[in-house]
């Protein structure tokens, strides 16, 4: 029985500590995607900073641009890792619209 309180316990204990990461969504727009391979290119890019997930894309009313919708663990990632992450493969890109949880 001293275990089952114990668990309890440890259980209600984790539970009153605050969740202190928050997930964030952002809009990225990008240009220049001019064929198939550079919005692979550009994902791949968003794929390697931690945490993020690519939640939509969408092609942009303009040929070559598109807008991605990304979630990331605010204490893991940030807009500006993110978008410098797709600038550095050679990608123009831009937060569209800010994050909210």
């Amino acid at each position: 029985m001293k275990k089952l309180y114990l668990a309890l316990a440890a259980v209600g204990a984790l539970a009153a500590i605050p969740a202190t990461a928050a997930e964030q969504r952002i809009e990225v727009g990008v240009g220049e995607l001019t064929c198939p391979t550079c919005s692979y290119t550009v994902a791949a890019a968003m794929r390697d900073v931690p945490s993020v997930e690519i939640i939509e894309f969408a092609e942009g009313e303009e040929f070559g641009t598109g807008t991605f919708t990304v979630a990331y663990d605010d204490e893991a990632a940030d807009p500006d890792t993110i978008v410098e992450a797709i600038r550095a493969t050679g990608y123009p890109a831009e937060v569209v619209r800010p994050g909210d949880s």
